[in-house]
């Protein structure tokens, strides 16, 4: 299970102690995603890494 925040704009583990608020800032703002829907957004570009340095989304890393 994942948390979309609405407020903090990120999608974070949902752990069963954080009940339905953000991990991250704790605001009730957003929707819990099973594990099969975050995999169909996150593969459609619809949820991705961000690049802690620039804020942007992070580049693949050639195989």
């Amino acid at each position: 299970m994942f948390f979309h925040c609405f407020s903090c704009k990120k999608v974070s583990p949902l752990f069963e102690s954080a009940g339905t608020q953000c991990p991250l800032c704790s605001s009730a703002n957003g929707e819990i995603l099973s594990s099969e829907r975050f995999s169909e957004g996150f593969k459609a570009g619809v949820y991705f890494n961000l690049d802690p340095k620039t804020g942007k989304p992070a580049k693949k890393k050639p195989k």
